[in-house]
């Protein structure tokens, strides 16, 4: 039962808020769109504002947030907006980021009373033994990339972009709810890019789910709707410039689950600004200033310009990271101006001969004149962002990210900072029959940076290996994990691998290294990228060779397959 205390701790979240949309749940479809981490890592996703937004446009739905609150546990679990029992929705939707949330969802489910196995809840309502529970669906880039672990607790999985398939789902739902469960998941096995799981399992020979991506960027909306001084990007305006990024780099998921790159013009960019920091809420509310989203901010074409634009309309800018080859001047003259504290650079690797490897493909010079404009124009503090464990990694490769930093540090007198953060190969990426290193070497590593760079003043942030090597489980897993995540006491490392033990698994299993040509559980998932040509990567990558690049606006490119694919059209109730 709900208390006073939790009901009273989702009204303060409330009333810091602006945007929030309150709709009566009289002969709406109800959806409870769920962030399996914290109230403040969840509002800084874009992804959350845009499904918020799309259910809410329509007039028979009702959508209200759901998060994981690790303070709550023991209690109902209460959707922000009405603090209505999550049980009570139609739909409880769930948008996953990151393959350590998966601890979370499991938590989650069990918090509000439900049945975390798919196939009981089936079972049991199809017996009658049980009242109709919501439907539950998930959907983000860590489920596209890999959704076995998930698998056996969803009733659906959305593969790719949700707002290509989200007005004839939400058609479908609406239509459904009334009708069997059997029979909504039928209907559901229709859609193209969606996956039922309980109506197709991976196999060489089977169906494949195709990933959903927008080709028509301008149906897109990526802005926020709501604002609140509690997140990463505390009451920013955040706009998406551009989707997806061409560089090809090999260990990156987004370059892959969101290929090919598509990005916004600059006049479409400037209208959501401008209409971003326009005055709302009773009180005259304006955001603080607008945030820059993509996975590579600094390689849109128009840069340049729309920074210029940007520091004209006086607003206030924030990015994630820039590229340095070449840097956008401009745009560092911008963030300077709005008083960003900290300007982020992704070497990613020391060596340029590791940075070939991944497909890095910037030299030390290009990095060397990004910390030189940093320290010119006066940013507070400098963050270069490593990752430590690559395929092919050496103890020379750790010599030369403390090289490449006592050079920036010569340079850069103020704050500096590193993140020495392990690498995790990734589904439908060229790493993806890559060992992982083991978490005891990745830590010896990290400590060597440390050890290494603490007496020059240089501060050393990076994730467990422990951690890590859960994570990369997650991410490379198969259904069988699922009784292993059920079972775990609590969501530590020692608890999960306690829990793979009692089940018979073997972490190292996982963590090996893939045969290229091999079946793999993911494959369930058709990326679009043939198989072939991220073989091909591969096979570049051992041999420290670059591979290929799609800039936007290649939509027309046959490289890699994605722009060929045809999806079927929406299915319905039959």
């Amino acid at each position: 039962m709900r208390t006073w205390k939790q009901t009273a701790a989702l009204r303060a979240i409330l009333a810091r808020e602006v945007g929030t949309i309150h709709k009566d749940h009289g002969g709406k479809l109800k959806v409870a769109l769920a962030y399996p981490n914290s109230y403040h890592v969840g509002m800084s996703s874009l992804a959350l504002h845009i499904l918020y937004r799309g259910f809410n446009s329509r007039p028979d739905v009702v959508c209200e947030r759901v998060f994981w609150d690790e303070a709550a546990a023991g209690q109902p679990l209460l959707s922000l907006e009405s603090q209505t029992p999550v049980q009570e929705f139609d739909v409880l939707a769930f948008t996953l980021s990151f393959e350590l949330d998966y601890l979370h969802v499991v938590a989650m489910l069990r918090q509000a009373g439900l049945e975390p196995l798919a196939e009981r809840r089936q079972q049991a309502e199809a017996a009658m033994a049980a009242p109709r529970t919501p439907l539950l669906i998930a959907g983000g880039p860590a489920v596209s990339a890999n959704p076995e672990p998930m698998a056996p607790f969803f009733d659906a999985i959305v593969i790719g972009e949700g707002e290509e398939i989200l007005p004839a789902l939400t058609d479908l739902l609406v239509e459904g709810v009334g009708e069997s469960r059997q029979r909504l998941l039928d209907a559901l096995d229709t859609l193209p890019g969606v996956y039922v799981p309980s109506r197709l399992t991976p196999a060489p020979d089977g169906r494949r789910i195709q990933r959903l991506w927008v080709r028509d960027s301008s149906l897109l909306h990526p802005v926020s709707c709501l604002y609140t001084p509690d997140t990463e990007f505390p009451n920013r305006h955040l706009v998406e410039i551009a989707r997806g990024c061409g560089r090809g780099c090999r260990f990156c998921l987004a370059g892959y689950v969101y290929r090919p790159p598509r990005e916004q013009p600059l006049p479409r960019i400037l209208e959501w600004v401008k209409e971003g920091m326009e005055a709302r809420g009773g009180d005259g509310f304006r955001p603080a200033g607008i945030g820059l989203i993509s996975a590579a901010v600094s390689d849109h074409s128009q840069i340049d310009e729309l920074a210029e634009e940007l520091q004209a309309l006086g607003v206030r800018i924030s990015i994630s990271s820039m590229r340095a080859d070449p840097i956008s001047i401009p745009m560092l003259r911008a963030l300077a101006a709005s008083g960003t504290q900290t300007l982020t650079i992704a070497p990613e690797a020391g060596s340029e001969r590791l940075r070939r490897v991944i497909g890095k493909e910037q030299s030390e010079s290009d990095l060397l004149a990004a910390v030189e404009l940093a320290q010119k124009l006066g940013f507070p503090q400098l963050k270069l962002y490593f990752m430590v464990g690559h395929p092919g990694e050496t103890e020379e490769d750790i010599e030369a990210i403390i090289n490449l930093t006592l050079k920036a540090r010569a340079i850069f007198r103020r704050n500096l900072v590193i993140n020495a953060t392990p690498f995790v190969p990734k589904a439908h990426t060229p790493f993806q029959w890559e060992a992982m290193t083991p978490a005891a070497v990745v830590q010896a590593r990290q400590n060597r940076l440390r050890r290494a760079l603490a007496r020059h003043s240089v501060a050393v942030n990076a994730d467990p290996a422990s951690w890590a090597a859960v994570q990369g489980v997650l991410a490379r897993g198969d259904r069988r994990l699922a009784p292993a995540l059920l079972e775990m006491e609590r969501p530590t490392a020692r608890s999960f691998y306690q829990a793979l033990a009692r089940h018979g698994l073997d972490a190292e299993t996982y963590l090996a290294a893939r045969d290229p040509n091999g079946f793999q559980p993911w494959q369930v998932v058709d990326g679009g990228v043939r198989p072939d040509y991220l073989r091909r990567e591969h096979r570049l990558a051992l041999a420290g060779q670059p591979g290929h690049r799609c800039p936007p606006g290649a939509l027309a490119c046959a490289a890699c397959g994605v722009c060929r694919v045809t999806l079927a059209p929406p299915g319905r109730l039959q």
